[in-house]
């Protein structure tokens, strides 16, 4: 007896395609729609069990966990998601942990309960978080962070770090600051790949400002901590390099605060490039992550663990440096 599977063997197709044909999805081109329904014909695919096997295990639903769906790095990559999903004739429920472990759980027994085919997830925690991930026996892709034992899609943060270095330096910064984590965190990783880089080229950080990242869009402990830094020690840096772009929003505001001005007293840069980046003033120079290529690989990989059950693999990702005004105008300026 045929399935679903042996339409989309003989059709060379997905089997989320020959699912979308026989659903008769808007998304499928008329020559795949010809070719997936010419094998249900020649395969003796009855619709009555076709009817089945869409009744059955699949509900052709994914559900995809962020920390904040309002910061713009995050929707970014959920409104890439939900396009290439919906494309494949999935629809996306969209959850937010707001970095709590307790909401994480309680989002993962909601989605189990659904019975979601599979998960795309920024984990609150690579240390505390996985347990509750193994458990559900549920395909998971990982997104933004590597973590081991799952299908996970990222960049280098210690590359990131050491990017942004290189274009410092090529730029003839030799003063260079960091605000952010410093340790025991994947944004950690972006500090040891700019200190390690500034290392090796006989550069020691000037400034060095210690904070989590915000909580959300809202918060303001990057603002203070930096306000707080400045009252105390003073800023000796040229260029600060920010944890993410809403710390560096953060950081150029206390700065303004203070009489510093940006980019003319000293240059700032980001790192994630998200809207924010684009859309602030100054615009902000950053780290670009690929976050619609992410978003769309993120799917791929996890309709392929879904029909084909794969083996975890990492997918590293390219970034790249984006100039922007915050940093542009106080190198023509000193030069």
């Amino acid at each position: 007896m045929s399935n679903m599977q042996d339409i989309a063997d003989k059709a060379g197709v997905s089997r989320a395609t020959v699912s979308r044909v026989l659903s008769d999805h808007p998304s499928v081109k008329a020559a795949t729609r010809k070719k997936v329904l010419h094998w249900v014909k020649e395969l003796g695919y009855e619709p009555n069990l076709i009817a089945q096997s869409l009744a059955g295990n699949s509900t052709n639903i994914i559900g995809v966990i962020v920390p904040e769906i309002a910061y713009p790095f995050f929707s970014e990559i959920i409104e890439a998601i939900e396009s290439q999903a919906f494309y494949e004739g999935y629809s996306v429920i969209i959850c937010n942990t707001n970095r709590s472990l307790e909401k994480e759980k309680n989002i993962l027994t909601g989605l189990n309960k659904r019975k979601v085919d599979g998960i795309i997830a920024v984990p609150v925690s690579t240390e505390f978080s996985l347990n509750s991930y193994r458990k559900l026996n549920i395909p998971v892709t990982m997104i933004t962070k590597k973590v081991e034992g799952f299908h996970s899609i990222y960049i280098s943060h210690y590359r990131g770090g050491e990017l942004m270095a290189k274009h410092f330096l090529s730029v003839g910064f030799r003063k260079i600051g960091y605000i952010g984590p410093v340790k025991k965190s994947t944004s950690a990783i972006k500090f040891q790949g700019l200190r390690d880089y500034l290392l090796a080229n006989g550069i020691e950080l000037t400034d060095v400002i210690e904070c989590d990242p915000p909580a959300n869009m809202n918060a303001t402990g990057v603002s203070e901590n930096v306000k707080n830094y400045i009252l105390v020690r003073g800023i000796q840096s040229e260029v600060l390099l920010a944890n993410d772009d809403i710390s560096a929003c953060e950081a150029i505001s206390a700065l303004q605060m203070q009489g510093i001005s940006v980019p003319h007293d000293i240059a700032v840069a980001g790192f994630d490039n998200s809207l924010l980046a684009r859309e602030m003033n100054p615009k902000l120079t950053s780290l670009a992550q690929p976050l619609e290529m992410i978003g769309k690989k993120a799917v791929e990989v996890l309709l392929d663990q879904i029909n084909y059950h794969t083996q975890p693999q990492m997918y590293e990702m390219e970034s790249r440096v984006v100039i922007r005004e915050s940093t542009v105008s106080w190198n023509v300026q000193q030069s």
